[in-house]
């Protein structure tokens, strides 16, 4: 069972030493890959700390998303708690 990660605490990852980012409900930390991005770092870092799955889908296909899935996954995005 995967990692269960809340969005909040994936929002407090936004800085290039620690980058995560949710897609398609998939927490990944880009930290290590950001500077290998083909799009740029930059365009990678502006989407850290949230749901990028909207700009994500309009550039890559599910195949980007498999290869990349087993080196950079975290997790999975946890519904935050009501009170």
């Amino acid at each position: 069972m995967s990692k269960r990660i809340t969005a909040s605490e994936v929002a407090k990852h936004t800085s290039p030493d620690s980058a995560w980012v949710i897609i398609q409900g998939q927490v990944f930390d880009v930290s290590k890959f950001h500077d290998s991005h083909p799009g740029g770092a930059k365009i990678l870092l502006r989407a850290c700390g949230k749901d990028a799955t909207k700009q994500f889908n309009k550039f890559h296909n599910d195949k980007v998303l498999a290869k990349y899935t087993p080196k950079l996954k975290i997790g999975d995005v946890s519904e935050e708690a009501k009170l």
